[in-house]
């Protein structure tokens, strides 16, 4: 059931009607049955398996913490229910990348070969399995309440707006606004249905229309290389952006019309001004799960505390007490890389690539800090717009990796990305294959949606909802700006619909 269709927004009409119309204590009943029904039409039914496999084991575990004394024997619990969550999940997505690996290995000295397996994992596994695994971890650590009833905790974990693609959301966050009691509120729904138009022309008007033109450049290297390497990478990282931010857009406001607030996984990325700062807004919750449940514990270990006293003594106290934190930070790109997915290509361009960029920026720092300082560059509207294009530039090589095949299909493209190839039959060719296929009245939606969503995130980027603020502009600007959005929306419908590109994630 693809979130962008008219079987989807009447699944969620009549799932708020029912919802609306129950008693207070029921509602949650309301949402657990349509988060079972969600699931049940969108995957392999039998997966309900491992889902299930997840849920009960961890709440067989909180409950085990709750009625033991014992340290040790809660943690041997915990390693055992974490090696059956994480090991699942890393049993159905990464076998086939264990298995290339061994197989690239053995090309080179013998000709065995391993087949490849063909598993079908659970619907939304990798987002469900590190919420669930962030509740187990906060209930050992005694922060989080213990969940008496299997079906909530079933509710947490499946709750159907986030079976898509996210967000991933802490327990603390969503048990309350499951069990309290929800009015209907016109605001809130209304503000909802806008959010949810916002994210409809995101991922259609925008990331439809993108598509079309990042595909025509893309799939034909031996024509369009050299710079147009980089302008359907560019393309893409838009496309990817619109894509991505406009299912959280939808997901968030569905959610919020049933009263229940998610956590914002999008803060306007494309305007940082550093791969810190990006990495801050880009899939939020993502990066905030992995610097609390990986990175802090590690550098907390006996063997980071051990490693960091070494460092000292052998590079001094200043750069030793470092080198625990780039340790730490590979481990925690290392997992980037690996949650999106089962080829290398993702290890090193949602990784490494990043996790140097970071390394470094913190190495030459006061290199840099010094050499602005000589040449007096001031902190302007100039430098600030440099930064964004720099900090963009590297985004975009590593995005080229998400969008290759694989990781030698990005290294080829690399390579080939060296050089202009701007003569005139190739921009014109580009035109015919790229934008042509819009049409003229599809490109100037295209424009005009390109053009919103780059106000919408300057508002964003400094604060502002732009939603809210539009609902309280007079009545004539504010329905003429809706109208405008329905049409952009309704005039994109028509285009071949890919499908979100973190659904299967």
């Amino acid at each position: 059931m693809d979130i962008t269709s008219f079987t989807y927004i009447f699944f969620v009409a009549i799932s708020l009607t029912i919802y609306w119309i129950m008693p207070k204590g029921c509602q949650w009943y309301v949402l657990l049955v349509d988060s079972l029904v969600f699931y049940f039409l969108n995957a392999k039914t039998y997966t309900f398996i491992y889902l299930l496999v997840s849920v009960f084991t961890v709440w067989l575990a909180i409950n085990f913490f709750e009625r033991n004394d014992s340290q040790k024997k809660k943690k041997q619990m915990l390693i055992f229910v974490l090696i059956i969550n994480i090991g699942l999940l890393a049993i159905l997505k990464y076998t086939n990348l264990a298995i290339s690996t061994v197989n690239f290995i053995l090309s080179k000295i013998c000709e065995y070969h391993i087949t490849p397996v063909s598993w079908v994992a659970s619907l939304c596994i990798s987002f469900y399995t590190l919420q669930i695994v962030s509740y187990l971890l906060d209930a050992y650590w005694g922060v989080a309440k213990i969940e008496k009833n299997p079906l909530k905790l079933l509710l947490f974990t499946s709750y159907f707006p986030l079976m898509v693609s996210g967000p991933i959301n802490e327990h603390e966050n969503l048990d309350p606004q499951f069990y309290a009691e929800h009015r209907f509120d016109y605001n809130r729904v209304t503000h909802g249905m806008k959010r949810i138009a916002w994210g409809l022309l995101k991922k259609l008007a925008i990331a439809g229309r993108l598509s079309i033109m990042v595909d025509a450049l893309w799939d034909n290297l031996a024509f369009y290389h050299g710079v147009w390497v980089w302008i359907a990478t560019i393309g893409y990282v838009f496309q990817l952006y619109a894509d991505f931010s406009g299912c959280m857009d939808i997901v968030i406001g569905v959610s919020e019309c049933f009263g229940i607030k998610l956590s914002e996984n999008f803060n306007a990325p494309l305007l940082s001004k550093t791969i810190q700062e990006f990495w801050q807004r880009w899939h939020i919750t993502l990066g905030l799960w992995l610097k609390k449940y990986i990175m802090n514990p590690l550098l907390k270990s006996g063997f980071m505390i051990r490693l960091g006293d070494s460092a000292k003594k052998t590079f001094g106290k200043k750069q030793g007490k470092k080198i625990p934190v780039y340790f730490s930070m590979l481990v925690l790109w290392l997992a980037m890389g690996l949650w999106h997915g089962n080829s290398w290509k993702y290890i090193i361009g949602e990784g490494l690539w990043f996790w140097v960029i970071l390394v470094l920026g913190q190495i030459f720092k006061p290199v840099f800090d010094r050499l602005k300082k000589q040449l007096r560059i001031r902190d302007n509207f100039a430098w600030k717009t440099w930064q964004t294009i720099r900090t963009f530039l590297i985004v975009t090589v590593g995005l080229l990796f998400f969008r290759a095949d694989s990781l030698r299909d990005a290294i080829l493209r690399l390579k080939a990305s060296v050089g202009l190839n701007l003569n005139f039959n190739i921009i014109k060719s580009a035109i015919n294959d790229a934008i042509v296929p819009l049409s003229k009245q599809g490109l100037i939606f295209f424009i005009i949606s390109l053009i919103s969503l780059f106000i919408y995130d300057i508002y964003l980027y400094n604060g502002t909802d732009l939603i809210t603020k539009i609902s309280e502009k007079h009545i004539l600007i504010r329905w003429l700006l809706y109208i405008l959005m329905i049409v952009l929306i309704c005039t994109s419908c028509n285009l071949d619909r890919e499908p979100f590109a973190y659904a299967h994630f």
